[in-house]
């Protein structure tokens, strides 16, 4: 009997096979052998399986009817038992099947096990025996190949490198009723939540589960060794509109958050800022039309700690798609910047929100479900001062989960994160804390708190410094010289007397002829300062003419205008000074 096949490249070789794999199908059974694979080219599975059933119970240990078995389970309504029963048999009789597709259902089965590791090798096995073929069935399958073979990588490195993860309920933040989008004040004192409370009315002899729930801002203040059980933020916060998570800058005086209202019978969620003044909150103010949409969503408001850039939530056009996470920054004057979507390093074809900015002002964790996951919304972190767009890293396992992840932050030293969440003893969602592994975590952070004199005024404010090295901190008031201040977090000033003539930096500037690192950083925030005060005119004088010419030099490099600049030396100053012309 004349048999014509699809496979005509494999049939060719089924002696070869059958070497390979140290087992021949016994002579006997050829010929039904090759009658089941006509069968199978002519489309009637079915009397394909039948066939070679009784060619592999004759044959127990030759592997290619177990292969053929599996091909007609693939075509004969996908029958998922078979393909595993008979693939696994196939490649466990002859690991080295040559046969691409063998090794694709393979790495199939292995990636259902989470056997990714089994399912990397399982893929890569069907590419080097896929290349070049000219199999039509082969090459079709090469896209699925690829497909599964990138979420095996992903998962099969997951799995290696799975994180520490033990969360603990955070006692009075957590309460019997369920918390969310938790928010851990810059000194680390006071946590800010939602809580979804019982309306207040009159009681009834009705099941408590029938009372009418609504969430209300909250906050807990850490007291001796916990946190207080928590109590509702006063007016102007529980307005009666929806409000959500709130953010504040570090020395606490100013507030965001978002605010849904109704307008025009449109739903519309904008954010708004309240500042303390004296200690009282003040009332709400809309951030205006460079941050907020007339027809848009913008919500999920954080600031970092200076104030100066503010990240958000929104499904306004001109972004990546879906929901993007966008910025602005802060002008001279006080009002914000142009809202512009972060890049295609951040936000993806599918959906970012969620942003919350460390207390380092660059490191940025976010929720997304455009990057490669686990399922749903993943938690990534990216670090918003890199200049080469490296794509965001995904938080890994078991962190993230199947499931959709909720809110995300971490304490400003940077050592432990915290989200709303169950674990297995909770009956409601609760406020979970725990160590972030150290790879993902920002820069450690610490609250200075300061005050800044200039003649007979003088005010308070506060700063987060890097807990580890030199701080590079430039304060100024209208008026005023900058006060450029190069010290540890633990060493730097409680106070700082502004002046308005002339700025001594006390900072060794020069090794040699060269400026030191102290000295360039101070001499960039110089610059950077002279740069957004274009009418300041200096004069740098040091005690030796190589040093001012050194320091002006630099400044030049910085791109300010030569009439701006002058340089003196061999005076009996002690230090480098910066005198307004």
């Amino acid at each position: 009997m004349v048999v014509a096949v699809i496979f005509n490249s494999q049939f060719s070789t089924i002696n070869s096979i059958d070497a390979q794999c140290g087992v021949k199908v016994k002579s006997g059974d050829r010929s039904r052998f090759m009658e089941a694979l006509a069968h199978y080219n002519s489309h009637n599975f079915k009397n394909a399986a039948a066939e070679m059933r009784k060619v592999a119970a004759r044959n127990p240990k030759a592997a290619e009817p177990q292969f053929w078995l599996g091909m007609t389970a693939v075509h004969d309504g996908f029958n998922a038992t078979a393909i595993r029963r008979y693939f696994t048999k196939c490649i466990e009789l002859c690991p080295t099947y040559p046969n691409a597709l063998a090794h694709f259902y393979m790495g199939m089965i292995y990636y259902t096990d989470k056997r990714y590791d089994d399912a990397v090798a399982e893929l890569n096995e069907y590419f080097a025996r896929a290349n070049g073929s000219d199999d039509k069935e082969v090459t079709a399958a090469y896209e699925e190949a690829s497909n599964y073979l990138y979420w095996s990588q992903f998962l099969a490195e997951a799995m290696l490198n799975m994180a520490p993860f033990d969360p603990e309920r955070l006692p009075g933040v957590s309460s019997k009723h369920n918390e969310a989008l938790p928010y851990l004040s810059p000194d680390g004192h006071t946590f800010y939540y939602l809580r979804e409370v019982p309306v207040e009315q009159e009681r009834t002899f009705y099941h408590r589960e029938l009372e009418e729930k609504q969430w209300k801002l909250y906050y807990s203040v850490w007291q001796d060794s916990t946190f207080s059980r928590g109590t509702e933020l006063p007016p102007p916060f529980n307005s009666g509109d929806p409000e959500g998570s709130v953010c504040l800058t570090a020395d606490g005086n100013e507030l965001y958050y978002s605010i849904i209202r109704r307008e025009n019978g449109y739903a519309n969620s904008d954010i708004y800022r309240v500042r303390r003044v004296d200690g009282r909150w003040q009332q709400p103010e809309a951030l205006g039309p460079q941050v907020n949409g007339q027809r848009s969503w913008e919500s999920q408001p954080t600031v970092s700690p200076d104030g100066q850039t503010l990240l958000f939530a929104s499904n306004r056009k001109g972004g990546h798609g879906g929901t993007d996470i966008w910025r602005c920054h802060r002008l001279p004057n006080g009002d914000w910047s142009r809202a512009e979507a972060l890049g295609d390093n951040i936000n993806t074809e599918g959906n970012e929100k969620m942003p919350f900015l460390a207390a380092d002002g660059h490191t940025l964790y976010f929720l997304s479900n455009g990057w490669q996951g686990f399922g749903g919304y993943d938690v990534y972190f990216a670090n918003l001062n890199d200049t080469y767009g490296n794509r965001p890293t995904n938080l890994g396992l078991p962190i993230n989960t199947e499931g959709d992840e909720a809110s995300f932050g971490v304490t400003p030293d940077g050592r432990r994160a915290y989200f709303a969440g169950r674990t297995e003893a909770s009956r409601s969602t609760d406020i979970l804390i725990f160590d972030l592994y150290p790879a993902a975590r920002p820069e450690a952070m610490r609250l200075h708190r300061m005050t800044i004199g200039h003649g007979a005024a003088s005010r308070d404010t506060a700063m987060m410094l890097a807990d580890q090295g030199v701080n590079i901190v430039t304060l100024s008031d209208e008026g005023t010289l900058p006060a450029i201040l190069c010290a540890k977090a633990r060493q730097m000033p409680a106070r700082v007397t502004l002046q308005d003539s002339v700025m001594p930096l006390a900072v060794t500037f020069l090794t040699g002829s060269r400026l030191t690192t102290e000295g360039e950083q101070v001499t960039d925030a110089l610059a950077k300062w002279l740069t957004n005060h274009p009418r300041v005119h200096i004069a740098v004088e040091c005690p030796k003419y190589t040093d001012a010419k050194t320091v002006y030099d630099r400044l030049r490099r910085q791109g300010l205008r030569p009439e701006r600049l002058a340089y003196r030396g061999g005076t009996d100053i002690a230090k480098p000074q910066i005198v307004k012309q």
